[in-house]
C-alpha cells in the first residue's frame, strides 16, 4: 500500500561535472543544495550510461533500465531495414533525437513502465521523455521547444533555465507525489563555451537559487519531499574534431550521416554520432539486412584505419562466437556474461585497463573499474549491444576529442558521450542516506519508488536497485 504523504523531487542538472559541483559547494556558492539535500543525506560520484548523452541518459532515471535494455542505442541510430526504402523511409530510418524526431524517443523505447506510469501524480518540467505522464503533467512544453531552439543557436540558456525555475515554483503548491525537473543550461552553455566558463558556473548557481525558492514555498504548507539532485553525464573541452564520416569520404567510402547526408547514394557506411564523443557505424546501410554484423564481417581495412586514429580510445563489436569484442590499436579482449558473473578476457594488451583477466559479480566489477579511466565499461558495453539497433561497430572517443567536424552549427567546444571517466562520472546528491558502495544513475528510479513506498509490479524488470539493497562491494569505492 503506497503512502500518499511521501513525495520526491528529482532535479537533473544536465551536464553537471562532479568536480565543478564540489568546487562550488566548497566556495559556499550552492548553499541551498548543501543545506536541504547534502546535509541530511549526502553527495557521491555515480556512473551514468553509454552513450553518455542527453535524452538517452535520462532513461535510467525514468525507466530504471539501461538504454540498450529498452532498445535505444544512442541519440542517433539507424533502422537497418528502413534505410533501404523510399526517400521518406530513409529519412525516418536515420533516427536523430536532436531535431524534429526528438519526440519519437518516447515511442521508440521498448514497452516498459516509466516512473510516471507507476506514480500517476507526477509533474515533469522540461524533459523530452514524457511517456506515462497524465494529462497536464508535462509542463513548459511549448516554451521548452521555442526557448530550447533559440538557446541552441544563440546561447540564451539562462532564459530557458529561468523558465524552468518559474514553472517549478508555480507547481510547488499543487497535488503531486513525484516531480522531475530538468535544467538544460549547464550542458548547453558548456557546449558553446567550456565546462568551466563563468556563464556555466552561474547556471549551477541559478539552479541552487531555484531550489531555495522551491523549498521556501513548500515549507509554508507541508513537509519537504525527498530530494535527488543528479546529472546525466559529464563534459570535457574538445580540443580537436576527428570526424570519421569526413575521413571515410576522403578515403572514397560514401558515408550516410546527419544532418544532410541521410539520403547518401551508394553509401557503404552510416555513422551515427551521440553526444559527439561516441559513434556507431553500420556497414552496407542500404542492404536492407536486419541483422547486425559480427567481428569477422566488419571490413578489416576500415576497422584498422579507425583503430589507428588517436581520437579513438576504444572500439567494440559483437563477437562471432558471442560476447563483445573490445579493441584498441594494440589490444583485444572479450566480454561475456554468464551465471551472474561478467568475464573480461584480454587476448592481447589490456583495452579496458583492468590488469588482466577478471571475472566478477556486476557490482564488484563496477567497483574495480572505478579505478580505471573507463568506469563501468564492461557493463555499459554489454548493455548497449543488447539492442539489435546498435551499430556493427561502436567507437568511444579519447579525452579532448569528438567525432563531429567543426562544420557543425554551432561548433561544439565541449562535449560528452564517451566511456571516459569525465563523461561517465556524475554527481548524485540526495537528502536520504547514500550507500558507501558505488551507485549508478539506473539505481535512482528504484530508490525513488522505495522512498514513495510504491511497489514494482510483478513481472516488471529493473536494471537498477534501491540504495538499501546495495551491499558493500568487495573492493571499496574510491571517492
Amino acid at each position: 500500500m503506497a503512502d500518499g504523504s511521501r513525495r520526491a523531487v528529482l532535479v537533473l542538472i544536465d551536464g553537471a561535472r562532479c568536480d565543478v559541483l564540489r568546487e562550488l559547494l566548497g566556495r559556499g556558492d550552492l548553499p541551498n543544495l548543501a543545506r536541504w539535500v547534502i546535509e541530511p543525506g549526502g553527495l557521491t560520484t555515480g556512473t551514468t550510461v553509454f552513450p553518455s548523452t542527453t535524452g538517452v541518459a535520462y532513461i535510467p532515471f525514468l525507466f530504471g533500465r539501461y538504454p540498450g535494455s529498452v532498445d535505444i542505442p544512442g541519440i542517433r541510430w539507424l533502422d537497418r531495414r528502413g534505410a533501404a526504402g523510399s526517400w521518406r523511409e530513409q529519412w525516418r530510418a536515420a533516427r536523430s533525437y536532436c531535431g524534429v524526431q526528438g519526440g519519437w524517443l518516447n515511442r521508440d523505447i521498448a514497452p516498459a513502465p516509466s516512473l510516471f506510469d507507476l506514480v500517476p501524480e507526477s509533474i515533469a518540467i522540461c524533459t523530452p521523455l514524457t511517456r506515462g505522464l497524465r494529462s497536464g503533467g508535462n509542463r513548459l512544453t511549448f516554451r521548452r521547444a521555442a526557448l530550447g531552439a533559440a538557446a541552441h543557436y544563440v546561447g540564451t540558456y539562462p532564459a530557458l533555465d529561468r523558465a524552468v525555475a518559474g514553472a517549478w515554483l508555480d507547481a510547488a503548491a499543487e497535488s503531486w507525489r513525484f516531480m522531475f525537473v530538468v535544467f538544460p543550461g549547464v550542458d548547453g552553455i558548456s557546449h558553446l563555451k567550456d565546462p568551466f566558463h563563468p556563464a556555466v558556473l552561474e547556471s549551477y548557481r541559478l539552479v541552487d537559487r531555484a531550489l531555495g525558492a522551491f523549498v521556501a514555498r513548500v515549507r509554508k504548507e507541508r513537509e519537504l519531499p525527498a530530494f535527488f539532485v543528479v546529472s546525466d553525464h559529464g563534459m570535457t573541452v574538445m580540443r580537436d574534431h576527428a570526424d570519421p564520416a569526413v575521413m571515410l569520404e576522403a578515403d572514397g567510402v560514401p558515408t550516410l550521416r546527419h544532418p544532410v547526408h541521410v539520403w547518401r547514394r551508394g553509401a557503404r557506411v552510416a555513422t551515427m554520432v551521440s553526444g559527439n564523443a561516441s559513434v556507431q557505424l553500420y556497414f552496407d546501410p542500404r542492404s536492407g539486412r536486419e541483422h547486425p554484423l559480427t567481428e569477422s564481417a566488419i571490413p578489416t581495412a576500415i576497422l584498422e584505419r579507425l583503430l589507428a586514429l588517436p581520437a579513438v580510445r576504444v572500439a567494440a563489436c559483437r563477437g562471432d562466437a558471442g560476447g563483445i569484442v573490445v579493441r584498441t590499436q594494440g589490444g583485444r579482449a572479450r566480454l561475456t556474461e554468464s551465471s551472474g558473473l561478467i568475464s573480461y578476457q584480454p587476448e592481447s594488451g589490456d583495452p579496458l585497463g583492468l590488469g588482466g583477466h577478471v571475472e566478477l559479480d556486476d557490482r564488484d566489477l563496477l567497483a574495480r573499474t572505478r579505478k580505471t579511466d573507463l568506469p563501468d565499461a564492461p557493463r555499459q558495453l554489454l548493455q548497449l549491444f543488447q539492442s539489435r539497433r546498435a551499430g556493427d561497430l561502436v567507437l568511444a572517443a579519447a579525452p579532448g576529442v569528438d567525432f563531429r567536424g567543426p562544420w557543425e552549427i554551432p561548433e561544439h567546444r565541449a562535449g560528452h558521450g564517451s566511456l571516459i571517466a569525465e563523461h561517465m562520472e556524475v554527481p548524485i546528491a540526495a537528502s536520504v542516506a547514500l550507500p558507501d558502495s558505488p551507485i549508478r544513475t539506473v539505481d535512482l528510479m528504484p530508490m525513488v519508488l522505495e522512498r514513495l513506498d510504491v511497489t514494482v509490479p510483478s513481472g516488471v524488470v529493473l536494471d537498477g536497485v534501491p540504495f538499501s539493497n546495495i551491499v558493500a562491494a568487495t573492493e571499496p569505492l574510491v571517492r
